[in-house]
């Protein structure tokens, strides 16, 4: 519970800066096989520093888990970004890792007006990995994701509009456990 508390704190000092974008995600992971649901809250802070250096800082909670991470972004094109992070991670005894220890990773994104690419890989207790492509449209992104411990499937994402929010909802397939699953998501932009 001390850990949600984390999320006002890093929203409050992030709006002390100018030239900040905030973004924050919900989304919930539900695991068809199990029937059980892993709701996840993340937030992700950006400070131009430079033209093409950034400060970064992302926070991700869940039920059992939790970290925290800083980092620079580079981006020696306009389309293409270069980052490394590294801060702390927390987790309860049901993953059966240790607890408060280094975490670092890396992001890679490729962003232009209708194709965004994203990739991460993380290092820690436990190494986790992810990707995400989407092709945009005016308001809608279709494409994929595969996510280390959620799985493999399409994503759809949808633009409200004007407004600063995006959901999204993809259908999943764990190549470890042979489960099924689903995501669906929020983003919020400031």
């Amino acid at each position: 519970m001390e850990k949600l508390l984390l999320i006002p704190f890093l929203f409050i000092v992030s709006q002390v800066f100018a030239q900040v974008s905030v973004s924050v995600h919900h989304y919930d992971y539900y695991n068809i096989s199990a029937n059980k649901v892993r709701p996840t809250m993340s937030m992700y802070v950006k400070k131009d520093l430079r033209k093409s250096l950034k400060l970064t800082s992302f926070t991700l909670l869940n039920n059992n888990w939790g970290e925290s991470l800083i980092g620079l972004e580079y981006s020696p094109k306009k389309w293409l970004m270069l980052e490394i992070q590294v801060g702390m991670e927390t987790n309860t005894e049901a993953y059966g890792y240790k607890k408060n220890l280094i975490r670092t990773a890396q992001i890679l994104t490729v962003s232009t007006r209708k194709f965004v690419f994203l990739g991460f890989n993380q290092q820690g207790s436990f190494n986790w990995f992810g990707v995400q492509m989407f092709y945009l449209m005016k308001q809608l992104g279709i494409g994929a994701m595969a996510s280390q411990y959620s799985g493999l499937g399409p994503v759809a994402q949808l633009n409200l509009g004007d407004s600063p929010f995006r959901v999204w909802a993809s259908m999943l397939y764990d190549w470890d456990t042979s489960d099924y699953g689903s995501m669906f998501g929020l983003y919020y932009k400031m």
